[in-house]
């Protein structure tokens, strides 16, 4: 039942009072598993995959097959997921320009027309008044 607790992620005092015990017994006596907790929902995982992997292959188990198919893909999602997760974040962060770079690249601009008020269109050849 301990097992079954731990691998449900439940707490050490809920665990203590569905066994009927006090906390300080509850750790006392089963104080290395309750260290161990957060590879219990894994082992879960794990048993199930292989009596899955077993029905699907030994008894030729359709069912088991679909859901060996389901588990895969979940573990691949979570493993994309894993890796998303780890890539580091590209924030949009500003370029930033010293003064000279500032300077010639505000004049290419004023040049080529780009800067605000379009002046290279007014500079043109064929303007008008």
């Amino acid at each position: 039942m301990l097992e079954a607790g731990l691998m449900k992620g439940w707490s050490n005092q809920r665990l203590a009072d569905v066994l009927g015990v006090g906390l300080s017994t509850l750790k006392r006596n089963f104080g290395p598993m309750l260290r161990e907790r957060s590879e219990f929902p894994d082992r879960l995982k794990l048993a199930l995959f292989a009596s899955t992997v077993r029905k699907a292959l030994e008894k030729g188990d359709m069912g088991a097959v679909r859901q060996l198919r389901q588990l895969i893909g979940e573990d691949e999602a979570l493993e994309i997921e894993r890796k998303l997760r780890d890539l580091p974040d590209e924030k949009d962060e500003p370029e930033v320009v010293g003064k000279k770079e500032a300077q010639r690249r505000a004049a290419n601009d004023l040049v080529s027309g780009d800067a605000q008020g379009n002046w290279g269109d007014d500079l043109s050849p064929g303007y008008r008044n």
